[in-house]
């Protein structure tokens, strides 16, 4: 039954803006914002920097503005992975079913393992204390019947927050919720704003809302979204180590400037595709759908598929395809500030598809790349093409 189930989500504070903290005591108590090379946005922000309103998304210079004397640090991905597998270690100390949601939260079902450690908010109390003593980091754990309740209630008190949602406070707890704070359990902005149009302000009003008006307006996502506004979700929490199957992979890069330089262009997107096609083969991967996003220097966007009727794992394909859809656009009447590429429909790499000699020889030839830049790193081997890119910044 739901209700007696016992779900934890452990939600870290400001992740990787605390642990840049951590790891360099200068920064310790400043306003810093997680950012990439170069123009770029804020991944994350410190609470010093949250206190004067920099928010995730802004541009460094919207961040300047708002704080002079906030300190940009290019995030490092390896140093934020390895602390979270150490985050990991600890909840596995406790149960085998931990979740990983995203590179900073968590799901735990403790529903059989609370006995042994006197109830689920005393398992929450000793993670958040061995978090905060072995790697200095504060998180928000919030307990509940199920994973959307749990997950509200972590973000409902930060940082170092601890709320737990009894059953028979489910209700009550989503009564007053507005629809915005349900983002991030499936629900986003735009969303949102969706659901105020048609009347809808709270997480009650959802779960009363009219079954057929909602499938009407989001087809079956609507019976979803009612449940999400009663506090209803059966998923079951998965073992640690149950792995989801790769649906897509694809790569997004904002460039140092915007531009409306074709060969600038073509080259920033073979350059995601070279990347895109490398981890497709690392997975022993094919794809056959194309998808391109283009952000332009107004924020609007461009997002487009295409489907092939055959497999493909080699970044000039993507890119031939990819270039294609972007020609749509052409002329340019606006410059590029962000390409995106990525590619979906996949399937196992069937090696017997190389029947003829020159496609044999072809994935000889990006497989001995492969095996170059593992070696090497980077893009040791790579189509001269890319030179553009690397010149541009």
């Amino acid at each position: 039954m739901e209700n007696e189930r016992k779900i934890l989500l452990v939600d870290m504070n400001a992740y990787f803006a605390s642990v840049e903290q951590q790891c360099n005591p200068a920064l310790r108590g400043r306003p810093i914002v997680v950012c990439g090379e170069g123009r770029t946005i804020a991944v994350t922000a410190s609470y010093e920097a949250r206190a004067f309103g920099i928010k995730t998304g802004m541009t460094i210079p919207e961040c300047r503005r708002l704080c002079p004397h906030v300190i940009p640090v290019v995030g490092n991905l390896d140093k934020y992975i390895d602390t979270s597998l150490r985050i990991h270690k600890i909840m596995l100390d406790f149960t085998d079913r931990v979740e990983v949601f995203s590179i900073d939260e968590c799901f735990m079902d403790v529903t059989e393992e609370e006995k042994f450690f006197g109830g689920a908010a005393e398992i929450a109390k000793k993670i958040k204390q061995r978090i905060k003593n072995e790697l200095g980091l504060l998180c928000s754990v919030g307990i509940a019947p199920n994973k959307t309740v749990a997950k509200l209630a972590a973000k409902s008190k930060k940082p170092d927050g601890l709320t737990e949602v009894e059953p028979e406070a489910v209700a009550s707890f989503m009564e007053n919720l507005p629809v915005e704070k349900l983002q991030g359990v499936g629900i986003g902005r735009h969303l949102s704003e969706k659901f105020r149009s048609l009347g809808i302000f709270t997480a009650k009003q959802l779960g009363e809302a009219d079954v057929m008006m909602l499938t009407g307006h989001f087809g079956v996502l609507g019976r979803t979204y009612r449940n999400i506004g009663l506090g209803r979700d059966f998923s079951p929490v998965k073992l640690y180590n149950d792995k989801a199957p790769v649906k897509s992979v694809g790569h997004s890069h904002t460039l140092p400037a915007d531009t409306r330089d074709i060969s600038v262009i073509k080259s920033y997107m073979l350059m995601l595709c070279e990347k895109t096609a490398a981890r497709l083969r690392e997975y022993g991967l094919m794809a056959r759908t194309v998808f391109l996003m283009i952000r332009w220097d107004d924020f609007d966007m461009m997002a487009q598929r295409t489907t092939l009727k055959h497999y493909f794992n080699s970044g000039a394909e993507i890119c031939e395809n990819a270039w294609k859809i972007f020609e749509r656009a052409m002329p340019l009447k606006k410059a590029v500030r962000l390409i995106g590429v990525s590619v979906s429909g996949l399937s196992a790499c069937d090696k017997q598809q190389y029947i003829f000699e020159d496609m044999q020889k072809r994935q000889r030839m990006l497989l001995a790349m492969d095996e170059i830049n593992q070696r090497y790193g980077g893009f040791t081997a790579r189509p001269a093409a890319l030179l553009t890119a690397e010149k541009y910044g």
